[in-house]
């Protein structure tokens, strides 16, 4: 088993494969601000707040209070400009989405018993985007290492009598059999020989040890990387409002994962005497996962001030990928020059494989200027090393992947800054967001800046938002063989449309 480019995001996980790395993983935690316009706008500090559709999905509480009934969706345009960066060169691509990315109701229930301890409950839903996936991506440079080395690595140790094409057979054939009997290795090895990138040491049954057919000192470098997919968690709430001064509430959260990446790879040296100058190597992955995790919240009313805590349990999902891949490359042979595709069509579809991501918990502050306005502040923490992968039926893998986790990942901390300002039915929101970066091995941080505005119209009311978000990310080439370190910076500008009605 090994870890698939996601972006992340998505991770991608097959039985026996090897694509990218444990980078990927940060892609499942969540990053963007992905909910209704206040929300955004105010960075989504509303830990401590409540009242706001989008908040019930971070604190549970935030349901019982609301005063009335209330209903809505959100409208997003999100542009993404990345920057790939790979050895010392940089290259910038752009993306635009519209998309619906939230949708939510809750049902507020007064209770009028003077005797009752519980004055208020209320039942909810909040439907979002926890992590879009949609990129498109490039890294250009120049490398000592090139491709053949991730072939090699594969067919290190596989008997040579496994490669060929013997009477009768296709590569189609021969490419399915070789990932039921032994695997995603095997695989690689076997498109590796066919597009003469690599031969054994001796054409003989038994042969294990193979040798490279390139031959160059520099080599080009070039990857475009498209995504498409989006990580959705819907929340089923339900609050109540103790002795008007505690909200205590619970999520049930239902999440779906749909991840697809189409990733081309070219290698190219043109001033040497290498019989191989020219290589292409394509991974289509596609990842599909559902699950669940509980939340519980409490949000604390002493006068003007607001204090939140809330707990986000491991969320448990089951995933299970993808993959289709095809081979070319361009060489001399007794002095013509061959085009060699390697092309199996074959959809190569892996077993099941549990993902448990871990807990969270979040401590929210906030106080309120009377009808003026308000100030607000969350603060998470996350440990990402506590992730574990696992198959029901065990895998070594697996439990190697998780027990390294600590090396690339530490704890994830999250700062939340939100304000707002009211002018009769007119309010102006700003906030900042931090978060130090996942992985060990690059010290940038996601940032975000927020503004937007609010119109109440008594029985509706529209918002708007405007979020900048700054992240960066590194990930390996490939997993192995040549697996140089390169990073993705996105630039997201993120612009949304609120409409919400009390009902």
């Amino acid at each position: 088993m090994r870890i698939i480019y996601l972006l992340f995001i998505f991770l991608l996980i097959t039985q026996q494969s090897v694509s990218q790395t444990v980078n990927d993983i940060s892609y499942f935690l969540g990053s963007e601000l992905n909910g209704s316009a206040r929300f955004n706008s105010m960075a989504g500090a509303f830990g401590a707040l409540g009242g706001e559709l989008s908040a019930i999905s971070i604190n549970p509480a935030s349901s019982s209070v609301f005063l009335h009934s209330e209903t809505g969706g959100t409208l997003t345009y999100n542009n993404n400009y990345v920057e790939g960066r790979y050895a010392g060169n940089s290259v910038g691509k752009e993306d635009s989405t519209l998309k619906f990315d939230q949708i939510g109701a809750v049902f507020v229930f007064n209770n009028n018993d003077p005797e009752s301890v519980w004055s208020r409950v209320s039942a909810g839903i909040n439907s979002h985007r926890i992590s879009k996936f949609d990129q498109n991506a490039r890294v250009l440079g120049s490398n000592t290492t090139g491709i053949d080395a991730y072939f090699l690595y594969f067919a290190d140790g596989l008997a040579f009598e496994n490669l060929p094409l013997y009477d009768d057979e296709t590569i189609p054939e021969v490419y399915r059999i070789l990932g039921e009997d032994k695997g995603f290795a095997a695989q690689q090895a076997f498109l590796g020989y066919q597009a003469y990138l690599i031969n054994p040491f001796n054409f003989e049954d038994g042969e294990t040890r193979y040798t490279s057919n390139v031959e160059y000192n520099v080599v080009k470098h070039e990857l475009d990387i498209l995504t498409k997919g989006l990580h959705r968690k819907t929340a089923l709430n339900f609050s109540g409002l103790y002795k008007e001064k505690l909200h205590l509430g619970v999520n049930l959260n239902i999440h779906k994962l749909e991840f697809h990446s189409d990733q081309q790879f070219f290698e190219s040296e043109q001033f040497s005497d290498s019989p191989v100058y020219n290589i292409e190597f394509k991974n289509g992955i596609s990842s599909f996962g559902e699950g669940v995790s509980v939340q519980f919240g409490a949000i604390l009313r002493l006068s003007n001030l607001r204090l939140g805590l809330n707990y986000d349990s491991p969320q448990y999902l089951e995933i299970y990928d993808e993959t289709q891949q095809s081979l070319s490359s361009v060489y001399f042979d007794q002095g013509s020059i061959i085009r060699e595709t390697v092309d199996p069509g074959i959809l190569n579809v892996y077993d099941a494989y549990q993902l448990k991501l871990p807990s969270k918990t979040t401590f929210s502050a906030a106080y309120i200027f009377g009808k003026k306005g308000l100030i607000s502040l969350d603060y998470s923490t996350q440990n990402a090393a506590n992730t574990v992968l696992s198959r029901t039926e065990g895998s070594g893998y697996l439990d190697d992947l998780t027990a390294s986790l600590p090396n690339t990942y530490g704890s994830i901390e999250t700062i939340k800054i939100g304000a707002e300002y009211r002018l009769k039915d007119i309010s102006l929101r700003a906030g900042l967001l931090n978060r130090n970066n996942t992985q060990k091995r690059i010290s940038s941080s996601d940032q975000a800046i927020t503004f937007g505005l609010g119109l109440d119209f008594g029985s509706n009311s529209l918002s708007l938002s405007f979020v900048q978000f700054d992240q960066s990310k590194a990930f390996q080439m490939f997993s192995e063989g040549l697996n140089d370190l390169y990073t993705l910076s996105n630039k997201i500008t993120q612009v949304s449309l609120s409409y919400n009605i009390k009902l």
